[in-house]
């Protein structure tokens, strides 16, 4: 395009849009009202996934153990988590460890865990890390299933126990026998330090069988990965607040494009009736579709950049301020919520912001002019 033709176009274009004052201003309005709805949504939309991946950085799943899991079943289920597919890490906390980490923790109340030495009441545990907050309700099934394998085995294995010092209590010769094969020299003490050892982890499987509840049912007690601590609630509000914020954003802003482009359609189509008479005589002397149809494409352009700019100027100042009285009246929002800076948010989002104002002025004024080109 030739600089006398830009010039040309760009002056055509800005006139229209002074012609038609009112209905250019509805244009304007029209595509800033889109502009806004895409802006708050991009915020809230972008600020959600900021606090997913937070959560995500943090999610995982807790095991905690009975005290009757010894050192080699330990080891056997440490195996079996590393092999759960999405889990990523797998950490072992010893009872010492939840200690010193519940000191760690509570710094400046450390005379509330004085004494716990000796009597350390902490569980030892695993701690799953998983590939992201999606993948946590299949991790959870697998490692529920895992609990109950576990669990099997545990009953399996201290039935038999508590069968073999029945044995030995109602057979001591045979007692006597397996001690002296086994090089031991204290048999009573052995067996009575035995039959103690399994009496607390023995409980649970008496219980289970005279009330008859087996293993997987609501009110079972394990005695192996007693309890199962994650965040799936937590995890699914948050991913189904931002899938329908996502969703109903797009609804929105489809409708409001529709309406944009109909008024600028309208808009533009006044000027196009006035200067009818001229595209016909231009088309008639041989002017080129595109030569008639820059003016119109231009004034939709400069239709559509105002009506975008008005919305990211409001939305930058409010933007600002609500994060600020969000973080001055609900301080405590910091320790969940890490709004994006303003700045970062905005670079993001104005230039998309813009492109879809221009986008809603072109289209409106290529189908405004359409027809009058057909002569």
């Amino acid at each position: 395009m030739k600089i006398r033709s830009a010039k040309y176009h760009l002056k055509q274009g800005a006139k229209s849009i002074t012609k038609n004052g009112l209905m250019s201003v509805a244009s304007i309005a029209s595509v800033a009202a889109c502009g806004f709805i895409l802006i708050i949504s991009l915020c809230i939309a972008i600020n959600l996934d900021r606090a997913l991946e937070k959560v995500e950085e943090s999610i995982g799943v807790s095991l905690y153990l009975g005290d009757n899991v010894t050192d080699e079943e330990i080891t056997w289920l440490f195996e079996k988590l590393e092999n759960i597919p999405n889990v990523t890490a797998v950490d072992y906390m010893s009872k010492q460890d939840a200690l010193n980490w519940a000191k760690t923790e509570w710094q400046d109340e450390q005379d509330i865990l004085a004494g716990l030495e000796d009597d350390n009441p902490f569980p030892r545990s695993f701690e799953l890390s998983i590939n992201g907050a999606k993948n946590q309700k299949q991790v959870i099934k697998d490692v529920t299933n895992l609990q109950q394998e576990f669990e099997v085995q545990l009953v399996e294995s201290r039935k038999q126990e508590q069968e073999e010092i029945k044995d030995i209590i109602e057979n001591p010769l045979s007692q006597v026998t397996t001690v002296n094969q086994l090089e031991q020299s204290t048999q009573v003490t052995t067996v009575s330090q035995s039959e103690q050892s399994t009496q607390d982890s023995n409980t649970n499987i008496k219980e289970s069988e005279e009330t008859s509840i087996n293993i997987g049912d609501k009110d079972y007690e394990y005695i192996g990965i007693e309890k199962i601590r994650h965040s799936q609630k937590e995890s699914n509000i948050l991913l189904a607040v931002n899938n329908t914020v996502r969703i109903s954003s797009i609804i929105i802003i489809l409708i409001l494009a529709i309406i944009s482009v109909t008024i600028i359609v309208n808009t533009i189509k006044l000027t196009v009736y006035v200067r009818k008479t001229e595209i016909n005589i231009m088309k008639y002397v041989g002017a080129t579709d595109w030569f008639i149809r820059w003016p119109f494409v231009i004034e939709g352009i400069i239709i559509g950049i105002i009506g975008s700019i008005i919305p990211i100027i409001i939305c930058i100042f409010g933007y600002r301020e609500v994060i600020s009285l969000i973080y001055e009246k609900m301080s405590f929002i910091r320790n969940y919520v890490e709004f994006k800076d303003t700045l970062s948010m905005f670079l993001a989002i104005a230039p998309v912001t813009i492109i879809l104002g221009i986008l809603l002025g072109v289209i409106g004024s290529v189908n405004s002019i359409k027809k009058h080109l057909n002569v």
